[in-house]
């Protein structure tokens, strides 16, 4: 999904930078409280490599599977680890938007969606909405690239519009 949209959003002249944070170590939020003085988390790990990409970059793209009706533990502990973005404030992307994707035929996506928007409005990012796909368990994988190619440029013909 991510290639896909990513492939999209370069179709429309956009760049893009993709950071696989499952393959990332990054801890979980201690609740310490240091980062309300400094605007810096105490916390020293690869999580510094996307603090500096959400600083340098137009958009943030979530994109998780969802699992017992919310994000995967892996993005969530991310979202997690950005309190120190609303102490610090400013430098950050304009837009925001998501990739979701679950193996049932149902998946419950309202639960993480309001979880990414919440996430969007206290960083001040634009929600340019979400793509869910269901049953990925059960659909051709070209199913799946065609949708997040076509959201890819939905995006990027957004964000080229929201430019001008």
């Amino acid at each position: 999904m991510c290639r896909s949209f990513s492939k999209g959003l370069e179709s429309c002249g956009v760049s893009s930078e993709i950071i696989f944070p499952i393959e990332m170590d990054i801890n979980h939020c201690t609740g310490c409280g240091c980062c309300s003085a400094s605007g810096e988390c105490n916390i020293s790990d690869e999580m510094d490599a996307i603090y500096k990409a959400f600083e340098e970059n137009d958009m943030l793209v979530l994109a998780t599977p969802i699992h017992f009706s919310g994000p995967s533990s892996v993005i969530k502990t991310v979202i997690d680890r950005f309190q120190p973005v609303w102490f610090k404030k400013g430098g950050h992307p304009a837009y925001m938007t998501a990739l979701l994707s679950g193996g049932s035929p149902s998946p419950r996506f309202s639960n993480t969606v309001s979880i990414f928007k919440a996430f969007s409005i206290t960083a001040d990012m634009k929600w340019l909405g979400h793509l869910e796909i269901s049953d990925t368990d059960g659909k051709e994988m070209h199913y799946v690239v065609e949708r997040s190619l076509d959201q890819g440029e939905q995006v990027g013909l957004s964000i080229l519009n929201g430019q001008q």
